[in-house]
């Protein structure tokens, strides 16, 4: 907030400490509307426009945001924080040469202001001016040593310029400086996860993040009073999962009892749409969702990758192809498989909803162990050719509804290689020749930026069809891998599966390296 801006006129300060406090509160519609009026009754006032402009910023209303800094500034222009707001709107809808033009118009007004130094560097970044957002945010961190973010910042900095060792220690700084900073939390994982060592650091901070997340899951939850009915129908049957499978806890029949009801009132059809939940109901979820389950994992057994293959063959195999692309059917031992599936179907991590009714679960959720650790070691060393240069980057998990005809949508990948697997027992899919995916032969083009190749499917298609391009489609089986050059536009083929929690189609994939490097 803009503390700096003087208040309206009194004969409206009773409204504007109510549109402050649903601002603060998060009723940000509310907090609009109440601004709205303060301002038709003062229309010189300034804060008044600040503070709708926060709160606009936060519905993602970035424009509307603008306008209305615009409109403070016109009436008081020499207020530093003004600028800043506007700059970080500017920075959310990809302006960034004019987000560098307010903040340091902010600190023109204000040399001290540490904040504006910070977001400065924020917005030198991605101008790829590196070494001068490094510079911005060494001066926000001398001017406020105890600034947690303008660490956290300055680590990303250094993450991509691949400087890996400076970025850590910036993380674990702004962690000692704000011991609850999720990001630099999740920063930190994948800091120590592409090293491949801290295990133990590791598995606590998969922890912790997954903790924040049923935080947040709560939160959510308690702000919206809605969940989708896909959601409603997964938690459901994992809470019956749990129940059935020795993970119990106070108020896990309680939650049963309630998705039950929610969903005998509203109808088991699943079409994508939200359910309004009581305030009852929301508190009852609420406390389900921050009782968050990972099921810890040993990895006590012997080798995680089958013994069976023959893995030069295989490394063999994937650079003779053209495109770079190899099916590996029994990945894993089946120690190995049974507990991660165990992993996947008990740990409450499942935090990301998908349009086509389909959750994520990532590195940055909690979606880590020893045992995820050992399989990327082991994929190391066993194929040194195809992964010994790369660092793991990411790994994540999707769980589908069982007949949604559909999953992930066409994309590539940031990555140099992909390792796409599946855990779900055959006897689960009812269409034995499809349920897993196609892989296309023409690459994502070098000049395409992330949106472009992972989100554009109409743009992507397009391109396919001018370049003629093939597809193979690869046929679902449990513990049979694709491994391929994560720059091949790929996508989910149709899932028609069995109904229920164990027979919900799970893939697990893992990325190495980055995309041209």
């Amino acid at each position: 907030m803009s503390e700096k801006v003087a208040s309206p006129q009194p004969a409206s300060e009773a409204i504007f400490q109510q549109a402050f406090d649903f601002l603060e509160a998060g009723r940000l519609e509310d907090a609009v509307a109440r601004f709205d009026m303060v301002i038709a009754r003062v229309p010189g006032a300034a804060a008044p426009y600040v503070c709708r402009g926060d709160a606009l910023q936060l519905l993602q209303r970035f424009e509307d945001a603008i306008e209305s800094y615009d409109r403070a500034i016109a009436l008081d222009g020499d207020v530093p924080e003004i600028y800043v707001n506007r700059g970080v709107a500017l920075h959310s809808l990809g302006k960034f040469d004019a987000a560098l033009v307010s903040t340091d118009r902010a600190i023109a007004l204000d040399p001290g202001y540490a904040e504006a130094w910070s977001n400065r560097g924020n917005a030198l970044r991605k101008l790829h001016r590196h070494d001068e957002a490094l510079q911005s945010y060494a001066r926000a961190i001398a001017l406020r040593p105890d600034f947690a973010d303008a660490y956290v910042n300055r680590a990303g900095a250094f993450e991509e310029l691949d400087r890996a060792a400076e970025a850590i220690a910036n993380f674990e700084k702004a962690l000692e400086l704000a011991p609850n900073l999720l990001e630099a939390k999740q920063h930190l994982l994948w800091g120590y996860m592409q090293g491949g060592s801290e295990t133990e650091r590791i598995a606590r901070l998969a922890g912790e993040v997954a903790d924040a997340g049923g935080r947040t899951a709560a939160a959510v939850l308690r702000a919206r009073k809605t969940l989708s009915d896909f959601r409603i129908q997964h938690d459901r049957e994992q809470a019956e999962y749990l129940a059935n499978h020795g993970h119990g806890f106070a108020g896990l029949a309680e939650a049963q009892s309630t998705f039950a009801d929610i969903q005998s009132r509203h109808g088991r059809e699943i079409a994508g749409k939200p359910v309004a939940i009581s305030d009852k109901e929301v508190d009852i979820l609420a406390r389900f969702y921050e009782h968050v389950i990972r099921c810890p994992l040993t990895a006590s057994f012997g080798p995680c990758l089958s013994p069976a293959n023959d893995w030069a063959a295989i490394e063999d195999r994937y650079f003779k192809s053209a495109p770079e692309m190899v099916v590996i059917d029994d990945l894993l031992s089946p120690e190995a498989m049974a507990d991660l599936r165990t992993f996947c179907l008990a740990s409450t991590i499942w935090r990301k909803d998908f349009q086509n009714q389909y959750f994520g679960t990532f590195s940055e959720d909690g979606f880590m162990s020893p045992l995820h650790l050992r399989i990327a070691a082991e994929l190391q060393m066993k194929m040194p050719r195809i992964f010994g240069a790369h660092r793991l980057e990411q790994l994540w998990a999707f769980k589908y509804t069982s007949q949604i005809g559909r999953g992930i949508n066409v994309h590539a990948d940031f990555a140099r290689v992909n390792l796409n697997f599946w855990i779900t027992p055959d006897d689960a899919n009812l269409d034995p020749k499809s349920g897993g995916m196609v892989v296309y032969d023409v690459p994502a083009p070098a000049a395409w930026g992330f949106d472009e190749y992972n989100s554009s499917s109409d743009r992507i298609f397009e391109f396919l069809k001018e370049n003629r391009a093939g597809s193979q489609t690869i046929a679902y089986k449990c513990n049979r891998a694709v491994l391929f050059n994560s720059n091949l536009f790929h996508e989910t083929d149709a899932i028609r599966f069995k109904t229920g929690y164990e027979n919900r189609r799970i893939n697990v994939t893992y990325l190495f390296g980055k995309r041209f490097k």
